[in-house]
């Protein structure tokens, strides 16, 4: 117990610029829901996300969380979700191209696993995704064991973990 208050602690005082980054998509004005559908549908058509049924749907919508900006301007968004292995999953996280490189998606993930509420929590990033990688590790998830997914060669990636992980449970 004092090990999460000492988390939070530091999340609090680290970097007090991670709070109110996130907000619920049903909570945004006007012109922020305009935009995060916007974000939606072009993150929709983008080739990471395709076929992956990580951007649409109720489900997503229900739980999907708006990304905002200093300014409180929606600059992306996130999934997340509680999988059926016991671990938390950010699902898909989107930045726009014109925001990407700021932080967002750091922060974001540090805001959301801020309080250990979210815990224990997964993500698997391919080798080729250097910028989420940099996002997960910054916000202090660490790396477990390499395993490949997909039909070929290209498709290799990393478990990343936060929290208490049996890792015995990571699929190799």
């Amino acid at each position: 117990m004092k090990l999460n208050k000492l988390i939070s602690y530091l999340f609090e005082n680290v970097d007090e610029t991670a709070r109110n980054i996130l907000v619920k998509a049903s909570d945004l004005d006007e012109d922020n829901k305009e935009r995060l559908k916007q974000y939606i549908d072009a993150a929709d058509e983008d080739p990471e996300f395709a076929g992956l049924d990580l951007v649409k749907g109720p489900e997503r919508d229900n739980n999907r969380l708006a990304i905002l900006d200093d300014k409180g301007i929606v600059v992306g968004f996130m999934t997340p979700r509680f999988d059926d292995r016991g671990y938390w999953r950010t699902g898909a996280i989107y930045i726009v191209p014109k925001a990407r490189g700021k932080r967002y998606a750091q922060r974001a993930i540090k805001e959301f696993f801020r309080d250990g509420s979210h815990q224990p929590a997964r993500v698997w990033i391919s080798d080729n995704n250097n910028g989420s990688q940099g996002a997960f590790v910054g916000a202090g998830f660490k790396k477990g064991s390499p395993r490949a997914v997909g039909p070929g060669p290209d498709d290799q990636g990393h478990d990343y973990y936060l929290g208490e992980v049996d890792q015995s449970s990571i699929m190799v």
